[in-house]
């Protein structure tokens, strides 16, 4: 081939051409638009997160605020919670799967001085957009309890996934003393 030989190739676009090549565009566009949003569905629940803890304190039966108990008290665990009524993040994320609200699991864990697990509840209920929500759990402070600084954990999550996932970014934690 010399410098002078050129060569030109022709495409020719019959209507029956141009629509099968826009339909097989269509379908890779769509697949595409399907797999995005199918990674959204499992990666989205774990960023910034629409419950939030607004308090958790600890009352005796009476619903009076108390921060220390003797053993064989009952420590009252109060937390209060909400599902925001906003999803905007810098930069935009989109959290469609929680704007309407739906189910929760709210689990308490009291934990003693020395870091073992002494109480274990668990509540579902449902919540929707921009609800705000109290829940308590009763733990009586056993006899054989050792004194010292105990420490409440409360925690949001779902069951929507295979084996639940988070629904509040942080765990809601308050701590009493036991004398």
């Amino acid at each position: 081939m010399g410098l002078d030989t050129r060569s030109e190739i022709v495409i020719e676009l019959t209507p029956k051409k141009l629509l099968a090549l826009s339909l097989l565009m269509l379908v890779g566009v769509g697949a595409f638009y399907s797999y995005v949003i199918a990674l959204y569905a499992f990666i989205a629940p774990s960023q910034d997160l629409s419950l939030r803890f607004n308090s958790v304190g600890t009352f005796d039966t009476g619903n009076n605020m108390k921060p220390t108990f003797a053993r064989g008290e009952t420590v009252r665990v109060k937390v209060s919670f909400e599902m925001a009524t906003s999803y905007y993040t810098v930069p935009p994320t989109y959290y469609y799967y929680y704007n309407t609200g739906g189910s929760y699991r709210l689990i308490y864990t009291v934990v003693d001085s020395a870091g073992e697990p002494v109480h274990f509840a668990s509540v579902t209920g449902m919540i929707n957009d921009g609800q705000v929500k109290t829940d308590f759990s009763d733990y009586v402070v056993l006899p054989a309890g050792a004194p010292g600084v105990y420490t409440i954990y409360a925690y949001l999550w779902t069951d929507w996934l295979p084996g639940g996932d988070v629904l509040a970014p942080n765990a809601g934690t308050a701590t009493f003393t036991v004398t």
